[in-house]
């Protein structure tokens, strides 16, 4: 999630024939809640909700080498999900995880959700556009996006100014 942006919902919802030519197909989420012992798949929270996520070199690696493990399996398909087999991780699972692995490195323990602040924190420090934070996150609306991370983009006013002096000198 920290590599994608994804909620975990979208994530845990992921069957592998959501992973096209390095690329996750965001058209469903897992809800917490169990109807007859599973999950509920339902379409995702916004009509932006829906989207492709462009994955990097390793995370593609990381999820080649995975279902190339899952293929062992008798009975393999597409249909499987990502993170979990024949049936999806619970939330619950994932945050059990999530907490043992931040007790080993001996780091704070966050919120899973925290994961997708954090994928967002990481593409405005690398000075990506707010509009492909934005769409990369599936928010509804930019201003979702600005509202939230606004604090984080750097006020550029002496850069704004040097510009516009620049263009009067020449």
């Amino acid at each position: 999630m920290y590599y994608t942006g994804l909620r975990e919902g979208e994530a845990l919802a992921l069957n592998w024939k959501d992973y096209i030519n390095e690329t996750l197909d965001i058209n469903k989420t897992i809800s917490k809640e169990l109807v007859d012992n599973k999950r509920v798949i339902n379409t995702p929270k916004t009509t932006k909700s829906n989207r492709k996520v462009k994955l990097d070199n390793e995370l593609v690696k990381k999820l080649n080498d995975l279902k190339e493990f899952y293929k062992s399996f008798e009975g393999f398909t597409n249909e499987w999900f990502i993170f979990g087999g024949l049936n999806p991780l619970s939330p619950t699972t994932v945050g059990r995880k999530k907490n043992k692995y931040c007790e080993l490195a001996n780091v704070k323990k966050i919120r899973i959700h925290d994961f997708r602040h954090s994928h967002a924190s990481l593409l405005i420090s690398l000075k990506v556009p707010i509009t492909v934070v934005s769409e990369r996150l599936g928010h509804s609306d930019i201003n979702m996006t600005l509202n939230t991370y606004s604090h984080m983009i750097p006020n550029d006013e002496t850069k704004a100014i040097d510009g516009i002096n620049n263009l009067k000198q020449n």
